[in-house]
């Protein structure tokens, strides 16, 4: 019993004597005024920030928000008491809006409620060594470079400094070469690669220059999401279009397929936009990227059209010309591994194929209703002739309808191959430069 009442009284005796040394070390103590007792001293502010979560980094406004630990040190020269004369107290903690603070201030700060002090405790020493730890979340202006987005990095400043104070008056340091990242939390989507420290000397509008103190806060962009939901399906949505070409030329839903294609990769290329700052300072690789592909979407509709129209040849069509029957069937088609089924138009025969010039022959060779060969080894009577070259024709004009259709084969297997080597070139260059630029 008697030593609880013991460790009551030590209790009350130590609780009144914080009091007393409070009281003591606040009667006539003003906090507007800088703590110092010759104006001629500098406040030597230490400050020192813990990144604890990146809470949001919007990219259209450029704004980061970063939740912090925050701590400043300084000296003041009215917090210093005698430990011996309060029972060996050499330390009280006392609420810093009852002390001055030095206005340290975020110089890009967006925030809607300015506060520059915020109402936590603060421990005094006995030496005068005031620490005021203080937790805040911070919104802060951030230029945000989408050139490599997703595979981009961002570094965004933090500037501490005095709003009012010169260096004759205030001088700040970091505590730390680099902000400590120990406490630091996950972000889901942006992984924080480090915080280095600089201090700074400025001249905004005096002679006398002001201090602050720049935390960099580098951060790297988790890209797997934005592989999985932009990335894979714009590739996709391509390969359809490759698959288009694949389809015969006489297939009514080609044109449905590249125009539908084109309609979903300008989908994924707002979806990017949304993403992105409104600048006009850079422009995404990957933007860049789907706007070529749309590009190549709409040029392949315009080859279809080609193609189709190729095919499907009227009645009484023209023969196909000699330069593009060599061009197609000779050059093109073994470019594709297609010689063995076009080679057959290669060998026609030079026999008559159409009936003007059956009649310009008889034209030219007919006497007394006789029509007379070339060679003048036999002879035909006129009526004959026009018989066997109106027979000719019908039998020829399907063989010119399959020349045609072979041709719109081969132009579009030509298409698949160069589409596909177009696709995977660029594809595979760009997505390579984007990862291993950022590396």
């Amino acid at each position: 019993m008697s030593m609880l009442l013991h460790s009551h009284f030590d209790l009350t005796d130590g609780h009144d004597t914080a009091a007393t040394l409070v009281q003591r070390l606040l009667a006539n103590y003003s906090k507007y005024i800088r703590p110092v007792k010759s104006s001629s001293t500098v406040t030597l502010v230490k400050h020192r920030v813990w990144p604890i979560q990146i809470l949001d980094v919007d990219e259209r406004n450029q704004i980061l928000t970063m939740k912090t630990w925050l701590r400043m040190s300084w000296n003041d020269e009215f917090m210093v008491w005698d430990p011996s004369l309060y029972g060996g107290l050499e330390s009280v903690i006392i609420p810093v809006q009852k002390l001055w603070q030095p206005d340290i201030t975020l110089y890009g700060s967006v925030s809607k409620e300015f506060e520059r002090h915020l109402d936590t405790d603060a421990i005094v020493s006995c030496n005068g060594t005031v620490i005021a730890p203080q937790p805040t979340i911070y919104e802060t202006t951030c230029a945000i470079d989408a050139t490599y987005f997703p595979f981009d990095e961002q570094a965004c400043e933090l500037k501490f400094g005095s709003w009012t104070y010169d260096d004759t008056m205030i001088d700040m340091v970091a505590a730390d070469d680099a902000g400590d990242t120990n406490k630091y939390i996950r972000n889901g989507e942006w992984e924080l690669l480090g915080v280095p420290v600089s201090r700074n000397e400025e001249y905004h509008c005096c002679p006398d220059p002001f201090i602050d103190v720049t935390y960099t806060v580098q951060m790297r962009r988790r890209s797997l999401f934005y592989i999985f939901n932009l990335v894979l399906p714009a590739v996709l949505l391509f390969i359809l279009v490759l698959v288009g070409f694949y389809l015969p030329s006489d297939c009514g839903e080609r044109m449905t397929l590249f125009v539908t294609s084109m309609l979903a990769l300008m989908v994924f290329l707002s979806l990017v936009s949304d993403y992105m700052p409104p600048t006009s300072e850079s422009t995404p690789y990957l933007q860049s990227y789907l706007i070529s592909t749309i590009g190549l979407v709409a040029m392949s509709s315009i080859l279809t059209a080609f193609t189709v129209n190729m095919h499907f040849q009227p009645h009484g069509c023209p023969p196909m010309p000699r330069w593009m029957r060599t061009l197609v069937f000779k050059y093109l088609a073994v470019s594709v591994c297609m010689s063995g089924r076009t080679m057959k138009y290669l060998k026609r025969s030079g026999r008559v194929t159409d009936l003007d010039g059956v009649n310009d022959i008889g034209e030219k060779d007919t006497k007394d209703g006789k029509c007379t060969e070339n060679n003048g080894n036999s002879s035909y009577t006129f009526k004959s002739r026009v018989t066997m070259a109106l027979l000719d024709e019908n039998t020829t004009h399907d063989d010119r309808v399959h020349e045609w259709q072979a041709a719109a084969k081969v132009i579009d297997r030509v298409f698949l191959f160069g589409y596909t080597i177009i696709f995977f070139c660029l594809s595979a260059g760009i997505m390579s430069y984007l990862f291993f630029t950022t590396r």
